[in-house]
């Protein structure tokens, strides 16, 4: 184990007091072994997951309030001064508490970026039966344009923003491809103009590709994210083609096209009752092309339908009905967490067989895998920016903290005024900011990664944002899977290719 830097070293207490300190593992904290080798998760501490050596192992699983001293006369004689260099990286991750000595955080400032979720148009030329858009051919003009403009130029002039990120979304977006090209130079000058930066991201359906849309996204380095349901005949079910008709080979084609120019999308799967049980077949086929995803489950925020309800059938004779709300359990949630679980398999399946070919992935597993809104890399007190760093702006101009809730009653007209402002002045869903954990969530040794999940899902199942999230069960099993594919990861970087992964190894 490497000692920490020197920016955290003055936190420490002088070391010849170390010996009389007390030592206890902290409590709630994720952990196991993989190849061998011992991890540790703590998103409060400065570095969030360490795999940790088998004598720091050992330390951290004595540590049972007795003394450093007390601890370190159980190890063999040769092993405690190693032992004792462990001590800081265990201490400034939060592994280990002891009176005195403060958990470390980066010292990083880290970025103040404001979202805003631009709805160009209902317009779609897929008609995906799950979708809570309800298709017609309105789109954004030119005076609900300006107004977004005008609010974008006062949140860069407000000097609480760093960046300004946009998602062009829809329908489909790309069906606005002019408007969209107008609508990003002319928010870059404004944002320019102040010294914030501005970002963007395209959420398409990836089956329409325009002339020059290519060589556009490239030039001014704005991502792209393809939603994707299955292959084959899944997704030809789930997102058909408006009229009929299969879409899988256009989104083959429009994949294949933007991989040719070296742009490499980022996959939005949305995990439903049509699509589960093909979850890892879809998995294989991304990770073929070496391509970053986002696992999302199906949120029924338009129907009020039961969790994992494709909207289909049930959903037309429950949209006047009261559901009880329930957490996903029995044999539904078992269902759900071996479709998953077979999913991950497959991930950490790839992730050994390139180690051992000696392939890297494009992008890291850890650096870019998502499971629904969990952060597990830092602390989190809400699962997302709605109503403080996050507005979502339908195409007639209507503000809500949420997209799934644009079309919906309660929503207020974009202003001339900041962003933030008309953030913070939401009324669509009050209260919507949970403020305190319910006794439950507070308990759970991942609260710090969950925040109770979607809080629009909570306030329009119970009326509220205090109860636990009706996929709280799913997120139980996949946090640990995701810690032990990303510490498989970090082994795996540390180790030698073309090996079978369980070379002895001494890790920081």
């Amino acid at each position: 184990m490497s000692t920490p830097a020197t920016e955290n070293r003055n936190a420490l207490p002088p070391q010849p007091t170390w010996l009389s300190l007390p030592i206890r593992r902290a409590p709630g904290l994720s952990h196991g072994h993989v190849r061998g080798q011992a991890w540790l998760h703590n998103p409060f501490g400065y570095n969030a997951l360490a795999v940790i050596s088998p004598l720091a192992w050992q330390l951290w699983s004595a540590a049972d309030g007795r003394s450093v001293a007390e601890v370190l006369a159980d190890l063999p004689h040769g092993a405690r001064d190693r032992a004792l260099a462990e001590l800081p990286l265990l201490w400034r991750n939060g592994f280990l508490l002891s009176p005195g000595v403060a958990v470390q955080r980066p010292p990083a400032r880290p970025e103040r970026v404001f979202n805003a979720w631009l709805h160009l148009t209902n317009a779609c030329n897929l008609a995906c039966p799950y979708c809570y858009i309800h298709k017609s051919s309105s789109h954004m003009q030119g005076h609900v344009s300006q107004k977004t403009l005008d609010a974008i130029a006062a949140t860069a002039q407000s000097g609480a923003v760093d960046r300004i990120h946009v998602r062009f979304a829809g329908g489909e977006p790309m069906l606005q491809f002019t408007e969209m090209q107008d609508f990003f130079a002319e928010a870059s000058a404004r944002c320019q103009a102040h010294g914030v930066q501005f970002s963007a991201a395209v959420l398409t359906n990836g089956t329409v590709v325009p002339d020059g849309a290519i060589a556009w996204l490239k030039a001014n380095a704005v991502a792209v994210s393809v939603s994707i349901d299955g292959i084959g005949a899944v997704q030809d079910a789930m997102r058909p083609v408006k009229g009929g008709g299969p879409s899988f080979a256009r989104l083959e084609a429009g994949l294949d096209a933007y991989l040719a120019a070296g742009i490499r999308p980022y996959m939005l799967i949305t995990i439903g009752e049509s699509n589960i049980d093909g979850l890892a077949d879809l998995t294989d086929w991304l990770l073929d092309r070496d391509l970053a995803f986002r696992y999302s489950l199906v949120r029924d925020l338009e129907w009020g339908a039961g969790e994992l309800d494709d909207r289909r059938g049930a959903a037309e004779a429950l949209r006047h009905q009261d559901v009880t709300p329930t957490l996903l359990a029995g044999e539904p949630l078992a269902r759900v967490q071996r479709a998953i679980a077979q999913a991950y398999d497959r991930i950490e399946q790839r992730m050994v067989a390139n180690h051992a070919a000696g392939r890297r992935p494009v992008r890291s597993f850890r650096q870019s895998h998502k499971f629904c809104d969990l952060e597990l890399w830092r602390p989190i007190e809400q699962a997302c920016g709605a109503g403080r760093s996050y507005v979502a702006i339908a195409e007639t101009g209507a503000v809500s903290p949420c997209q799934a809730a644009l079309h919906h009653a309660g929503t207020r007209p974009i202003s001339h005024e900041s962003l933030l402002v008309q953030a913070r002045a939401q009324t669509q869903f009050q209260p919507f900011a949970r403020k305190t954990l319910n006794a439950e969530c507070a308990r759970c040794p991942f609260k710090a990664s969950c925040a109770g999940g979607c809080p629009l899902l909570l306030y329009r199942r119970e009326g509220h944002v205090d109860g636990r999230s009706p996929y709280c069960e799913v997120f139980r099993a996949v946090i640990p899977r995701i810690l032990r594919i990303s510490a498989l990861e970090m082994v795996l970087q540390r180790l030698p290719a073309a090996t079978d992964g369980r070379a002895d190894v001494q890790l920081v």
